[in-house]
This record gives C-alpha cells, sequence and structure tokens, in this order.
C-alpha cells in the first residue's frame, strides 16, 4: 500500500511538472474587470494596471507549449498577440480568445488594433526559491501586501519577493557587492511618487531611514556597487525611474516585467555602469524603455562601456523613446553597446533607436542588430547633438526654457544663440561608429534624422546594414526618409 502512495505522488508531482504553476496572491489584489483567463486549464488571476491595461502571470515547463483561453467582456472582432516574431495565431469567437504560448516569454494581446487595453501574459519559468531559514535571504512570502518601504539589502544578501507576493516600497544601496533581487512577485510602485512629505509618510517613514522630505526615490537603484543581479519580478505602476544602476559593474537584469504610464517612469536605466547584460525583459512605459546615460557627480573618466541588451520586448508609449542613449551624456566615453534580438512592439511617440547627445560624450561603437520594429509613429532612426534643458550648459529656469525653448523634431532642446555658438561648442560631444544591421520595419516608415551640432561635433561612420521594409530590403537613403546635417560617412548596404 505504502508502495503504491509513494508511485502515486512520484505520478501527480510529474504531471504538476509538466502543467503550470499559478500564483497565490492575497485578496486584496485588484483584479481586472475585463478579462479573466486559463492556462492549461487551470484559472489565472488577472489583474489590472492604471495604464489601463490589465496582467496576469504563471509558471510553464520552458520547452513546454501551454493552450490560453481568454475571456472579454467586450465582443471581439480582431485579436493581435505579440510580438509578432512569436507566431502565435489566435481563435476567437463572439468574447473568447483561445491560443497556444509555444515557451515561456511575455506576450501582448490587443484586441480590436486598440491599445487602449491589452492584456499582458508573463509566462515564467519555474520560480526558484531560496531557503526561508537563510540568515541572508530578506523573504516576503507569497499571499500578502507587504510594505517595507525603502529595503536596503548589505553586501551579500538576496531580497526574494515570492511569485504572488505584492511589496509595496522600494529598494535601494550604495556601495555594496554580492547582491541579488528575484521573484516572480510584484514590486509596486503606486506610492513611490517622491512629492511630498504627507504623500511618502506611509510608505518611506523616517523610521525607516527616509529622511529628505519629497527627495526623489528611484525604484531600484543601486550607486557605485559590484556583482548586482536583478531577475524574474512584476515592476507594477512605478512612478520614477524603474531600475537604474549608478556607477557599477558587472550588473545582471533579467526576465524583469515593466507595467506603468506615469512620467518620467523610464523602464531601464544605466548611468555611467560597465559590463551590464539586461536579457528577456518585457518594459511597457510611458517614458524610454531603455536610457543609457552619464550624468551625476562623478569624474569624466566615470564611463559606460560594455552594455548588452538583448532578448527583450519593448513597447514605448507617449513620452521619450524605445532604445535611446542620451540625453544627459557628461562623461568622456560612452561606448560599446549592443542592442541585439529585440521585437519593439510599439512606439507611440518620439524615436525607436536614439542617440541624443547633449554633452561632451565620445558615444562610439554602438551596434544595434536584428531588431524587428511593429509599429513605429514618430522617428525611426535619430542621432543628434545639441544643447538640451538636461545638459552642462542647459537651464533649470522655467522662464528661461519657455523664452528659449527649440521647438523641432525633439523634446527639451534649447536654443544656441548666434553670438553664442562658440560658447556652447565646448560642451559638446561626438557620436560616431554606429551600425544598425538587420532591422525589420513593419507598417509606416516614420523619418530618420542624423543631426550633427556643427563642422567639429559630427555624426559620422554610420552604416545601414540590411533594413528590411515591410519584406523589402532599402535600396536608398529616400526610402528611409533621412534628413542629415553635419554628418558624413553615411552609407546603406
Amino acid at each position: 500500500m505504502k508502495q503504491i502512495l509513494i508511485i502515486s505522488f512520484i505520478a501527480i508531482a510529474q504531471l504538476l511538472s509538466a502543467g503550470i504553476r499559478t500564483y497565490d496572491y492575497p485578496e486584496e489584489a485588484k483584479p481586472s474587470g475585463r478579462f479573466k483567463l486559463k492556462a492549461g486549464g487551470m484559472s489565472v488571476l488577472v489583474m489590472s494596471n492604471p495604464i489601463p491595461c490589465s496582467f496576469a502571470a504563471f509558471e510553464m515547463q520552458p520547452n513546454e507549449s501551454v493552450t490560453v483561453e481568454i475571456e472579454d467582456i467586450n465582443d471581439v472582432k480582431w485579436v493581435d498577440v505579440r510580438p509578432l516574431s512569436a507566431g502565435i495565431k489566435p481563435v476567437f469567437k463572439g468574447n473568447k480568445i483561445t491560443f497556444t504560448i509555444p515557451k515561456t516569454g511575455n506576450y501582448s494581446i490587443e484586441i480590436n488594433g486598440e491599445l487602449e487595453h491589452p492584456l499582458f501574459i508573463f509566462a515564467n519559468p519555474p520560480e526558484k526559491k531560496p531557503a526561508k531559514s537563510d540568515p541572508g535571504v530578506i523573504y516576503f512570502e507569497a499571499g500578502k501586501i507587504h510594505t517595507p518601504g525603502i529595503i536596503r539589502p548589505k553586501s551579500g544578501q538576496h531580497i526574494y519577493i515570492e511569485g504572488g507576493a505584492i511589496v509595496v516600497g522600494a529598494i535601494a544601496a550604495k556601495n555594496v557587492e554580492n547582491v541579488k533581487v528575484s521573484g516572480h512577485g510584484i514590486l509596486d510602485g503606486s506610492l513611490n511618487n517622491g512629492l511630498s512629505d504627507a504623500e511618502t509618510a506611509s510608505m518611506f517613514s523616517v523610521g525607516n531611514g527616509y529622511k529628505s522630505t519629497g527627495k526623489y526615490q528611484r525604484f531600484i537603484e543601486f550607486y557605485d556597487s559590484k556583482n548586482i543581479t536583478i531577475e524574474g519580478l512584476i515592476l507594477n505602476n512605478s512612478t520614477t525611474w524603474q531600475v537604474v544602476p549608478i556607477n557599477c559593474d558587472r550588473v545582471s537584469i533579467s526576465r524583469l516585467k515593466l507595467i506603468s504610464d506615469n512620467p518620467s517612469d523610464d523602464g531601464i536605466d544605466i548611468v555611467r555602469s560597465r559590463d551590464v547584460h539586461v536579457s528577456d525583459c518585457f518594459v511597457r512605459v510611458k517614458d524610454d524603455c531603455v536610457a543609457i546615460k552619464a550624468h551625476l557627480d562623478y569624474p569624466d573618466n566615470a564611463i559606460v562601456n560594455n552594455v548588452l541588451i538583448e532578448n527583450c520586448v519593448f513597447w514605448n508609449a507617449a513620452w521619450g523613446n524605445g532604445l535611446e542613449i542620451g540625453f544627459e551624456l557628461h562623461a568622456s566615453e560612452v561606448k560599446n553597446i549592443t542592442f541585439r534580438n529585440c521585437d519593439v512592439i510599439h512606439v507611440e511617440s518620439g524615436a525607436v533607436f536614439s542617440i541624443h547627445n547633449s554633452d561632451k560624450a565620445t558615444v562610439s561603437n554602438i551596434l544595434f542588430e536584428d531588431i524587428r520594429v511593429e509599429d513605429a509613429r514618430h522617428k525611426l532612426f535619430d542621432l543628434a547633438i545639441f544643447r538640451s534643458r538636461y545638459c552642462t550648459d542647459g537651464s533649470s529656469d522655467q522662464e528661461y526654457i519657455a523664452a528659449n525653448y527649440f521647438h523641432g523634431a525633439w523634446d527639451g532642446v534649447l536654443k544656441v544663440p548666434e553670438d553664442k555658438k562658440e560658447y556652447h561648442a565646448q560642451f559638446r560631444g561626438q557620436i560616431e561608429s554606429i551600425q544598425f544591421k538587420n532591422i525589420y520595419i513593419y507598417g509606416i516608415v516614420p523619418f530618420s534624422i542624423l543631426s550633427g551640432f556643427d563642422e567639429k561635433h559630427l555624426v559620422r561612420n554610420i552604416t545601414f546594414d540590411n533594413i528590411v521594409l515591410n519584406g523589402r530590403k532599402a535600396s536608398g537613403m529616400e526610402e528611409l526618409k533621412l534628413y542629415t546635417e553635419y554628418a558624413e560617412q553615411v552609407s546603406l548596404k
């Protein structure tokens, strides 16, 4: 009898391992009023976000497919499942949608051609849980809403947010090494607005170490640190820059899901950091999806070097840009950066590919390779050297900005008076050795810009290699709708 029970338990365990796992969320988790979802026949909680959107997360085996069934309160006449490169073909009738997810990943389901209320599905690989008893682990359990305020890990610690846990707070550390942040739970930023003492008191109390009234608090930030790993989490409704390594070395950011629609909610901002690897993330934000910067109070030799961003899905909404280098580039160099094998499913405003150098850095050796652009509505390639409100010779004075704002193709750019060109030129840098290779554009082809500052501050050595527009390789620059000024050595292959 005992042997039969053991065999039965093994069989059940094998069955579960071959299927999916859902999460035990707290009762307070706000369910979607629009969608219901089953995955592998199991009901999955669908939650809401103020974008507005809905999202659901579950686990599946990486190499096995799962059938998904969705019920919408609205009548369904068309469904797009993005990224299109996943090759998912939904079947729909009335208000029910069915399709098969071929592997773990992050998917956007858009109904009747509308972007106003998508459903995001996050199909995770199995969660790797540390031991709760480990003294080096800060463990947030499933089924609860936790309000720790700012979590400040020490060197060697592991912050773990279990799938099904909701943590209302932020993570911040300085001068630490070998820190890990992981889990399939939710880090919620709804209270992280940094506006006033009253608005931040419930989350960032003095007793918890937050002493600066109204200070801008980033969502996950590491200063002057090494060997940092951030993986797996859902970052929900951030009202600040979200994942921000500042002057860090050896940073790994993977399988994050970022969902927000707030001012200054940049997704991943890599600031003066080196040896950074970003992979398998989903970013839907109002501002820049990814921004590589070099500012704050550091010497010129605190550069950006060796950054790889790959296998991600990006959606940039009303502000900012998709894949951005800039604006604040105060270091001497920003170099050796690769964006590879990514799906840009929407860029509603701004540029898909942008290098906005408003400072003195030399930006060089940048590769964009194997990028699929499904929906771009404003600009495609945008490489420019200019003076901005954010740069060394810029201004934060609102009256000055209003009087000197340069209205045109860019946001945040300031005029350069004729009698001040030489003065402002000393703060300008270079953009050189940039390659766009195997770029696939679908739908409308927006215009593009290559614009240097003057004869000494150029955009140069720019290569477009295999740019495919709606299935046909571009054979001439006019097909890219390209405007050039103070640009040289531009080639199309």
